[in-house]
Parts: C-alpha cells; sequence; structure tokens
C-alpha cells in the first residue's frame, strides 16, 4: 500500500552559485554597508564630547526624570487617600 521510495539526490551546485533565478535575493549594497558599519562598531567608535552628552542626557537625566516622575506620582495618590507617604531613597 505505502511504498517507501529513495530520498532525491539533489544538486548542491544550484544552491552554492549556480544559474540565478528571478526568485533570487539580490544584495542591496546600502543594507550591506550598514550591516558592516554594525559589525565592526567598536573598532570605530571615537569618544566625544558630543558622545558624552547624549550619554548624561540619555543615560542619566531621562532615568531620573523618569524616578522623579513615578514618585510623584506615589505621593500625590498617597495624599490624595490619606495614605502615609512612602520615602523612596
Amino acid at each position: 500500500f505505502w511504498e517507501l521510495q529513495p530520498a532525491r539526490q539533489q544538486s548542491h551546485a544550484k544552491m552554492a552559485g549556480g544559474p540565478r533565478t528571478p526568485t533570487d535575493v539580490l544584495p542591496n549594497k546600502f543594507i550591506e554597508a550598514n550591516g558592516h558599519a554594525r559589525e565592526v562598531l567598536e573598532k570605530t567608535f571615537r569618544f566625544t564630547p558630543r558622545n558624552l552628552g547624549i550619554f548624561a542626557v540619555f543615560g542619566i537625566a531621562v532615568p531620573v526624570l523618569i524616578y522623579k516622575g513615578c514618585v510623584h506620582e506615589f505621593q500625590v495618590t498617597d495624599r490624595k487617600y490619606g495614605r502615609p507617604e512612602k520615602k523612596f531613597m
């Protein structure tokens, strides 16, 4: 009823650079350049005052402002419902 058939022998020459077909993916030079730049970022990075400013803003100031905003909301809610205010840090 069910007959086992041997597996087909496929040629790997087509997958390893054989003739191109219309459905092949063509590399985009801009995408490839961007990918390469991301791979070697640690070799091409230069520390500048601008980088220090960006780190200060997004690495320190923004998290502190978010924290302060959350603590303020907790304190406002505690005052609204007559609970004692919690101390954060």
